[in-house]
């Protein structure tokens, strides 16, 4: 990123943020992926210390955080400058074995996305041991993030019903709950999938990847999440827990 982007980036999109902020009408949402020991990586992999570091700031500001059953309360779901939802993408091991006590123990919720088709499959994502686990402490919300993490941007590229129906069954079957929510692998999707996901009538909330304000569609809440990055100030981490980031997406189109 040159230094005009980055100015734009860190100063300018935030501070049209503030002018914006009563289109916050919907609870602010932020996103990881993995938690690693080592060097973390832009949005995939964020350094535990690093993370812990984001968690404490949320813990000693008095932000309140909720998992995914909370947001049926329609006074919970509304925007508030101090609640927040938490969320992962895919359910890497990580998101227990780096992190759960440590949120545990300072009464942080979140919540996590399964990639269904590889829990209890592949090594470095988590297995249903471990998510009932999450689960019954009452720490940890699940979603749906499909089956098997496909592009989402073409209808024809995905069979709907396996990657929802499907996915969904399983969890049930594991946790005995029917997920109200939903993500897009990839942050990708387009309004004609949109619309395919709401019209299952399987969920109640369904997560982009794009930095916009959250709106209601039909009968569900379409939510804009924030990337938190590796990568970036703690002051962009801070800005985009607050929703001045919501903007993002509305100043990308008028530029």
């Amino acid at each position: 990123m040159n230094a005009i982007k980055s100015v734009i980036y860190r100063y300018i999109i935030p501070l049209c943020g503030i002018v914006c902020k009563r289109k916050n009408k919907f609870i602010n949402v932020i996103y990881y992926h993995d938690v690693i020991e080592g060097k973390g990586e832009s949005f995939m992999y964020i350094n535990v210390d690093r993370f812990k570091e984001h968690m404490l700031y949320l813990a000693n500001n008095g932000y309140q955080t909720l998992t995914f059953s909370e947001l049926s309360d329609a006074g919970k779901v509304k925007w508030d400058k101090k609640r927040i939802l938490i969320t992962f993408d895919d359910g890497w091991l990580s998101n227990y074995s780096e992190i759960f006590d440590f949120m545990r123990s300072n009464n942080l919720k979140y919540n996590i996305f399964l990639e269904v088709g590889k829990i209890g499959v592949a090594s470095d994502y988590l297995n249903w041991d471990l998510v009932r686990e999450m689960y019954e402490s009452k720490i940890v919300g699940f979603g749906a993030h499909t089956y098997s993490h496909p592009n989402m941007s073409s209808i024809s590229s995905f069979d709907l019903k396996k990657e929802t129906t499907d996915a969904n069954k399983k969890i049930y079957k594991e946790l005995g709950i029917r997920p109200k929510d939903f993500c897009f692998p990839f942050g990708a999707y387009s309004e004609e999938t949109l619309q395919a996901v709401i019209d299952t009538n399987e969920y109640e909330r369904v997560f982009t990847s794009d930095l916009r304000y959250s709106y209601k569609k039909d009968n569900c809440i379409v939510f804009g999440r924030n990337a938190i990055s590796n990568d970036e100030p703690f002051g962009v981490f801070k800005k985009k827990v607050a929703g001045l980031y919501n903007i993002f997406s509305t100043f990308k189109k008028f530029i």
